[in-house]
């Protein structure tokens, strides 16, 4: 029920094995003034779209906003009805963020539940922890209360579904589905480059990890003083460089971090695949051991080296100085040690992203789980019958 490319491709993965897949967008993310998309309904890649709010586009309004998404809302569940009074659907594959809990997504469980309709839920985040309430409340607000399935992005997630499971008392099957890529979207480069730049594709919630990167850079900066930091998403406002990590006064703006704001999406990959490194740092505490940025895969297919930390899935799927460069979490000075490998052996660095992208190829391409979630879709279908 989400717009991410995550969906959209494992939707994709879908469609080429002969599954009709329908996504359904309750909620609108398009801003006045910067509009990418107005279609509210229609087919890409072969799987059908519709906006249930009617629109695209988010109102600046606050009671119009909630009057769009009551409308969305309506709208998905009228939706849902009507796939089912066509028998036209078998599961829903729902992605509403496991971080807080919402009434919205707790309800649309129940009417599908009604609807003896499997409801497979992702998760790619970790999960709230509810208060200590009576055990009888908190059972019926989990996660994955009603739930038939489980799509965990890393085996963090995977192994506290399996034990959400058990307190539940329920059976939920759970499918560990790593991050998944369009390896033919990248246009790789062939490298090394002349300039000097790295790329620190940032999201929304994560200014520790922007915070961690310029404080790395000192370091960087002293041994490679021309080195660029360009840092994608967010607005545009000039960075402030922390001397070190525990300055309350993080100190003067830096020419050298240049804030490009929201690109679009060639563009970035574009600066992906110019990059001398691709920053990612995670950190050793349960948010960083539960997600798996899709971010990594992408800059993998980049086959540009990526500058990363050694928490969670990093260490299943890579190797320090083979296929990335891999600090452990929380050290800034390690983390600087590793982008000036970088920067001092560029010919190496271009054979670690050429790695990197056989990596993203051989194990997130979204192709390759195609069939193996159609099984599970099929299976959590039968199983209702």
């Amino acid at each position: 029920m989400a717009n991410t490319n995550r969906v959209r491709l494992l939707g994709r993965a879908l469609a080429q094995r002969d599954v009709e897949v329908t996504v359904l967008c309750s909620r609108v993310s398009e801003k006045p003034g910067s509009v990418r998309n107005t279609r509210v309904r229609g087919v890409a890649d072969g799987i059908s779209f519709r906006y249930t709010a009617g629109t695209t586009v988010r109102p600046d309004s606050f009671i119009w906003r909630r009057i769009r998404e009551a409308r969305g809302y309506v709208g998905t569940l009228l939706a849902l009805a009507h796939l089912k009074a066509a028998s036209k659907l078998d599961c829903v594959y729902l992605w509403s963020g496991a971080m807080s809990w919402q009434v919205g997504p707790w309800l649309l469980v129940r009417y599908l539940n009604t609807l003896r309709v499997p409801v497979i839920v992702e998760l790619n985040e970790r999960p709230w922890a509810p208060p200590a309430w009576p055990r009888v409340i908190a059972k019926r607000l989990s996660f994955l209360d009603g739930v038939s399935g489980v799509v965990a992005i890393s085996s963090w997630l995977a192994e506290w579904a399996a034990g959400e499971a058990r307190r539940l008392g329920r059976q939920v099957s759970i499918l560990n589905l790593p991050i998944v890529v369009d390896v033919a979207e990248s246009a790789p480069s062939d490298g090394p480059h002349a300039d000097q730049t790295l790329v620190y594709a940032a999201s929304p919630g994560y200014d520790a990890a922007l915070a961690f990167i310029l404080t790395a850079m000192q370091e960087v900066w002293r041994r490679h003083p021309e080195c660029k930091l360009i840092v994608t998403g967010g607005d545009r406002a000039p960075s402030r460089v922390p001397a070190d990590s525990t300055r309350d006064d993080p100190g003067p703006s830096d020419e050298r971090v240049i804030r490009v704001g929201y690109v679009d999406r060639d563009s970035l990959l574009h600066l992906f695949a110019q990059a001398s490194a691709l920053l990612i740092p995670l950190f050793d505490d349960d948010r960083s051991r539960a997600r798996f940025p899709s971010k990594i895969g992408e800059y993998l297919a980049a086959a540009r080296p990526v500058v990363t930390t050694r928490v969670g899935e990093i260490e299943r799927f890579l190797q320090d100085g083979e296929t990335a460069y891999v600090a452990n979490p929380g050290a800034a000075a390690e983390y600087a040690h590793k982008i000036i490998e970088v920067l001092d052996d560029p010919a190496a660095a271009t054979a670690v992203g050429r790695a990197g992208l056989t990596v993203a190829m051989s194990t997130f391409h979204y192709s390759l789980y195609g069939a193996k979630l159609r099984k599970f879709v099929e299976s959590l279908s039968e199983s209702r019958q």
